[in-house]
């Protein structure tokens, strides 16, 4: 009966996450386009625009444990949607650079709270780890379609919508998503019993807590491996536009199709293929996955010919899929369910400050050292995760249950 039970909830999980995701992640992205798009005049003005959405994902972290300790997880998502929707407004009616640089901030801010509080979400319905793989994989794979697609839904709304409309229609979406993760939440807690974690989480106090972080069992090699890769394939995604338009001259239709071949694979890798290097464990597999991605950016860098970067690309995003999934589902079952409001966003930090940290490492190298840059950081990167899976090999801490 508990496990029937706990199969119609993974199901309704399933549900709510994708729901949820597909808007959040759609929205953000659509917004940053169109903002791009209406500075496109200035190269200036669309680094900062990208920047501040980074700074944001970064400053989000030491509040929110305290925003998901007051006011739970549950309904922090829905809070997060109606916030998004009155700054896309906002930005709509202002039409000011720096109006489009405060709600890219503040986009990048919602965001990455609204991750944490999924991460925090989804161990709470079940124990069972089977079942967290499964929706956290699906999580990763709806979260990522928002990249692919919130792009393209940006520049429709740009192109078929003058001045503010797009965004004016952008924030009617999104408002739209409040209701109804809001509806699947009630409708998620129905088939809960009850929930025993809640009451003991209450008597602590939300707090960032990096220190705590890092001293839970298994956590730095485990994570170590992820965020030396952000950094690196951070770097990659500034200097790819390079490798491809400058330095072998391809058409810009060429550069769209390899970027799309990375999508797909960000898209199919954690649903498809995480359930392979999961064999090895949760941190080992995801070292596994590090060393493709080192093993796909030394294909680009040594290649020529556009079909193969384009595998190579699709390779890259496929096992950067893998290894976000992986790690997150390890982080999920080592970190102790009372500890999860404080720790959940000290991870998604740690993330944000190395994507944040391979933006401006970019920046430091001459377009005339593309090349050898890719080389280095598919060398870089294919050691990193050879070393990560030697430390994690026997990495597998079993699903801490206390206080769930």
């Amino acid at each position: 009966m508990g496990s029937t039970l706990m199969g119609i909830r993974g199901r309704w999980a399933f549900v709510f996450i994708c729901i949820s995701l597909s808007f959040g992640s759609f929205a953000d992205e659509a917004a940053q386009v169109t903002f791009a798009l209406r500075l496109a005049d200035h190269t200036s003005s669309v680094s900062i625009l990208l920047a501040a959405g980074l700074i944001g994902g970064i400053l989000s972290g030491p509040i929110a444990p305290m925003i998901l300790r007051r006011i739970g997880p549950r309904k922090t998502i829905p809070a997060v949607f109606l916030l998004q929707s009155l700054l896309i407004a906002v930005a709509s009616l202002a039409n000011q650079f720096w109006s489009y640089v405060v709600v890219s901030m503040a986009l990048g801010s919602t965001g990455s709270l609204q991750w944490a509080a999924i991460m925090v979400a989804i161990p709470s319905y079940t124990n069972e780890e089977r079942y967290i793989d499964r929706v956290n994989r699906i999580t990763q794979s709806v979260r990522n379609m928002g990249y692919v697609g919130g792009p393209a839904l940006g520049g429709l709304l740009y192109g078929v919508a003058e001045r503010s409309r797009g965004l004016l229609l952008l924030a009617l979406l999104v408002l739209v998503a409040a209701p109804v993760t809001a509806l699947c939440f009630k409708v998620l807690d129905s088939f809960s019993q009850k929930s025993d974690q809640a009451p003991t989480q209450e008597k602590q106090k939300g707090r960032f807590d990096l220190p705590d972080l890092f001293r839970t069992a298994g956590v730095i090699r485990a994570v170590a491996p992820l965020l030396m890769t952000a950094v690196l394939t951070s770097t990659l995604n500034v200097l790819l536009i390079f490798r491809i338009r400058t330095e072998l001259q391809f058409s810009a239709e060429i550069y769209g199709f390899v970027i799309s071949a990375l999508s797909v694979g960000l898209i199919v890798g954690p649903v498809v293929f995480s359930g392979m290097l999961a064999r090895f464990g949760d941190a080992a597999g995801a070292s596994i996955a590090a060393s493709i991605i080192g093993f796909g950016i030394l294909w680009l860098a040594l290649s020529d010919a556009a079909w193969i970067i384009m595998c190579a690309t699709f390779l890259i995003g496929s096992a950067n899929g893998i290894q976000n999934a992986l790690t997150a589902s390890f982080m999920m079952k080592a970190i102790d369910p009372q500890r999860r409001v404080n720790l959940m966003p000290a991870y998604i930090f740690c993330i944000q400050a190395s994507v944040f940290l391979g933006f401006l490492s970019a920046g430091m190298i001459s377009t005339a050292h593309v090349s050898m840059a890719l080389v280095a950081v598919g060398v870089a990167t294919t050691i990193i995760g050879a070393c990560g899976f030697a430390l994690n090999v026997k990495n597998r801490p079993s699903m801490v249950t206390k206080g769930a």
